[in-house]
């Protein structure tokens, strides 16, 4: 009886334990997310507006509305600023993929924005991970907003961010070209 006990109190200690441990799938994303930190990439766990906000998946059992709000893991990739960065025009773009694994932009472009960027993205967007729901660049943030669905997948997001940044944001102007 007393060894019956001794088991009943040890189980009661160890399987709490055991149930903190992290799951497979959860040490996958630490890694994943260890390699994007080592290539100097920061990782955040954040919510973004939905882009794709009427699906029926934001409609309560009760028929409200819920808030089309997504939970997603955002890569972000700080863009080198020229000197005179204050005095450039600010340019910042988003793209987003839709239900039919489209890729849109948002908002219209800015006409200082770099063409070779803005074709270089629209050419590249297929090539990302199946889970990347948005990417955009912000005050010099290139942001890639993911699931983080696949491990491998962090290699293509960490090679579109550094060919992100490498691209000219701004149209170069034709007097400094000569």
């Amino acid at each position: 009886m007393v060894y019956i006990l001794i088991g009943v109190i040890l189980i009661a200690i160890i399987v709490p334990i055991i149930s903190v441990l992290p799951s497979a799938r959860q040490k996958e994303r630490m890694q994943m997310r260890m390699i994007a930190r080592a290539a100097g990439v920061s990782v955040e766990l954040t919510s973004i507006d939905d882009p794709n906000p009427k699906q029926d998946k934001y409609i309560a059992y009760t028929g409200k509305p819920i808030p089309a709000v997504l939970k997603v893991v955002a890569y972000r990739l700080q863009r080198k600023r020229h000197s005179d960065w204050r005095n450039l025009p600010k340019v910042s773009w988003c793209r987003f993929r839709d239900l039919d694994n489209n890729w849109h932009w948002k908002s219209e472009l800015n006409e200082a924005m770099n063409k070779q960027l803005a074709e270089w993205l629209e050419d590249v967007a297929c090539d990302l991970p199946a889970d990347v729901v948005q990417i955009e660049e912000n005050s010099y943030n290139i942001s890639v907003y993911w699931h983080e669905g696949t491990k491998g997948d962090e290699q293509a997001v960490l090679d579109f961010l550094k060919h992100s940044a490498e691209l000219s944001l701004i149209e170069p102007n034709p007097e400094d070209l000569r």
